[in-house]
């Protein structure tokens, strides 16, 4: 049996999702009687299908190791532009810098905006899918998970 890169990754991922799992039951407990909620939560089903995600890498790697000759499909997405790349980590930069003053609804809106125009999608569907994916995101963290996230320049008007 020759290790390889698969078994390699794969064993990368087991490590760090048990690191996870063995961290995570330290974490404080959610809400009363249901202690499924808090901040472990998310954590452990990230591990646990990081943990899957390496036992298969493994298996991947046992299987290539059988065919041997066959070479990996060359990627089909080609390398990103140095210009894309750094215009990407300005908006990035720009979301950081802007997400406390102008509060989470509108700098995310803004920064997936910006990014879907970025990656060439039309500015109508940019615009329906930023105030949709804004608007799940802030259902998901903001009020089912009760996280607090930043109101900016909306406290003006009440929000």
């Amino acid at each position: 049996m020759k290790v390889n890169r698969e078994h390699i990754v794969g064993l990368i991922c087991i490590g760090i999702a048990s690191t996870v799992l063995l961290i995570t039951p330290s974490f404080p407990k959610g809400q009363e009687n249901v202690n499924l909620t808090g901040p472990a939560f998310f954590p452990d089903i990230l591990a646990i299908i990081y943990l899957f995600l390496g036992v298969l890498q493994i298996i991947l790697g046992f299987k290539q190791e059988k065919n041997p000759t066959e070479k990996p499909a060359a990627p089909s997405v080609a390398k990103p532009s140095t210009r894309l790349l750094l215009e990407f980590i300005g908006l990035l930069i720009g979301f950081l810098l802007l997400f406390q003053p102008l509060g989470f609804i509108l700098c995310t809106m803004l920064f997936l905006f910006l990014l879907m125009l970025l990656l060439g999608v039309t500015v109508p569907k940019s615009i329906l899918f930023s105030f949709v994916y804004t608007g799940v995101i802030y259902l998901l963290f903001g009020k089912l998970f009760t996280i607090g996230l930043p109101v900016g320049i909306l406290s003006i008007l009440g929000m």
